[in-house]
């Protein structure tokens, strides 16, 4: 099994400490700088993006469908309710997977020259990111259990964006109890990127 990824994508973290809590050995192969554009460098993917994973002869493409392929081929108890069908976690998981994209648009769009102050494009991705951590902080009783994949993708979201700088000028104390509590955890701890 590999992994396609890179080690500071929010989106392949995720993946990878699905596969640490199922104790499950994986290859990672580093897909280097996400703005290029060989398909080999995302296991031919047609979408250009990490992770990918491949297991045996299957191809799995975007991060929350990876998950769903683990657990279905090796968890089937779902330990860590990645097959969940409550539409406030569901929710909750569009609404980490539309502020992680954007921060990625950010990203990106700053690797390849651009200047994204004052455009109205990367504007409203950071007010994306603003809004979705808002509206997750109102809905912060969803990561208040016991740690599963919804919190998993918060601890994701929430250290990549205080690395990269996107953070914005939100109070956020229940998310950040939540985020602090679940980064703790020696599977959440040995997917850390240095």
């Amino acid at each position: 099994m590999q992994l396609y990824h890179t080690p500071h994508s929010h989106f392949s973290r995720k993946v990878r400490i699905l596969l640490e809590g199922l104790g499950i050995a994986v290859e990672l192969v580093n897909a280097g700088d996400t703005a290029r554009q060989e398909p080999s460098r995302f296991g031919h993917s047609p979408l250009l993006r990490v992770p990918v994973l491949r297991d045996g002869e299957d191809w799995v493409f975007d991060s929350d469908v990876i998950s769903a392929h683990l657990v279905r081929t090796r968890d089937p108890a779902d330990r860590f309710g990645v097959l969940r069908h409550d539409l406030p976690g569901l929710n909750a998981r569009s609404v980490m997977n539309g502020v992680m994209a954007a921060e990625v648009e950010l990203i990106l769009a700053a690797r390849t020259g651009l200047d994204t102050r004052g455009q109205p494009r990367f504007d409203k991705a950071r007010q994306v990111i603003a809004a979705g951590l808002a509206w997750l902080e109102g809905q912060e009783a969803l990561f208040a259990g016991e740690p599963d994949y919804l919190s998993f993708h918060l601890v994701c979201l929430w250290e990549h964006l205080h690395r990269y700088g996107h953070f914005p000028p939100l109070a956020l104390p229940q998310l950040a109890r939540h985020a602090a509590r679940v980064g703790e955890l020696p599977i959440v701890a040995a997917t850390r990127a240095a």
